[in-house]
């Protein structure tokens, strides 16, 4: 028996779980290659009525698996708890807001079939979404690409097909820092698009503002790119160059008898000149502080209450 994984990382999605169920399991009816499945829905501390529609379904469906966050850990640590709890052959990430359609599932399993470790949708259209969201989100991947050399996809989310392969790779990466689409991409395994419009939300509203789609950007890029400190030190080594420049500047208009205000300039090179070898400085420990800190901070990524269905 073949055997394909659902992960479903959820919060406060009351009104989008039992629709989603149900599209699943007519899913499941039309694959061809696997003939079982299960279902792991992930509670990332939910305050609605979530966690009790999860245990309904699982009461009726002993394929369908919950693992309980005793609090909120984010969305990162519930899809790593999913893709950690999965059994299948095969694993499919889909969120629970049901943007994504679950029946082109069907069409990951044949790209799945034709070799392929990952099979991601890639997105054609967004409805209902504003301009600004569109284009901040169009922006994100470039940069990313760009700063980390990951070649992740652009208009793609966490909606994907993984091979155990991928599975085992992304469940064996030790670091606590995790950003999993980019851990997909990073692989470097065999990939392949299978192109959607993505739906309207079903019911609620977003969990992610703009500000903490800033800061979601600004952490993913930085636990895979030193980049960001470069630019620091780079960017201190130009001022230092400008101070250096200004200081031959005001010397020789001090020399052709310009007036210029005793003190003054120099004091502001001197500062300039000081504040800028101190970024240098800080840019350099940084690198190693960094790398330091992500490798010792031991935390679990999160603490399961529960666990529901599991052998």
């Amino acid at each position: 028996m073949k055997k394909i994984s659902v992960i479903i990382p959820l919060l406060n999605e009351e009104g989008n779980l039992k629709e989603l169920y149900k599209e699943l399991l007519e899913v499941f009816k039309g694959l061809t290659y696997f003939d079982s499945y299960e279902i792991v829905a992930v509670n990332d501390g939910s305050t609605d009525n979530s966690l009790n529609i999860l245990k309904n379904l699982a009461s009726q469906d002993k394929n369908f698996k919950i693992v309980s966050f005793i609090r909120n850990f984010g969305h990162e640590s519930a899809t790593s708890a999913g893709i950690a709890s999965a059994t299948g052959d095969a694993v499919v990430l889909i969120d629970a807001d049901r943007q994504d359609p679950p029946e082109l599932i069907i069409e990951f399993e044949k790209e799945f079939l034709n070799g392929f470790d990952i099979v991601y949708g890639q997105r054609k259209k967004r409805l209902k979404e504003s301009f600004l969201k569109k284009i901040t989100s169009k922006a994100f991947y470039p940069i990313f690409k760009y700063l980390t050399k990951v070649d992740m996809p652009r208009n793609v989310g966490d909606f994907c097909l993984l091979s155990k392969k991928a599975v085992n790779i992304i469940n064996n990466l030790p670091e606590k820092c995790r950003f999993v689409r980019g851990l997909i991409y990073w692989t470097g395994l065999p990939k392949k698009a299978v192109f959607f419009i993505r739906r309207s939300r079903g019911a609620g509203a977003t969990k992610y503002n703009y500000t903490k789609l800033t800061i979601f950007a600004l952490e993913n890029i930085i636990s895979f790119s030193t980049t960001p400190i470069y630019c620091i030190i780079f960017f201190s080594l130009f001022t230092v160059f400008g101070c250096i420049i200004g200081g031959v500047t005001v010397l020789i208009m001090k020399l052709l008898g310009f007036v210029i205000m005793t003190g003054w300039a120099s004091l502001m090179l001197c500062i300039l000149f000081f504040f800028s070898l101190i970024l240098f400085f800080l840019g350099i420990l940084g690198l190693y502080i960094g790398k330091i800190f992500q490798e010792i901070k031991n935390r679990p990524n999160f603490l399961i209450d529960e666990k529901i269905n599991f052998d």
